[in-house]
């Protein structure tokens, strides 16, 4: 899970990083460009919130309650 989710991550940076080169230099039209930059960050967003709860719960596991 752990790859799938950081391929997934690091193909949103890409689609991000894209999406803004392609409204810069009009490449394609702005809805389209805005459309990529929005699920590049969707994917950025999923992933670094996997990320964080996996390494919560794993910090959770370690912890002795009282």
């Amino acid at each position: 899970m752990k790859t799938v989710t950081f391929i997934g991550g690091i193909t949103g940076v890409i689609l991000a990083v894209l999406a803004y080169f392609a409204e810069i230099n009009s490449w394609m039209q702005t809805g389209t460009a805005m459309a990529l930059g929005f699920a590049g960050y969707v994917l950025i967003i999923t992933a670094v919130a996997y990320f964080l709860l996996s390494w919560l719960y794993q910090g959770s596991k370690n912890i002795e309650l009282l």
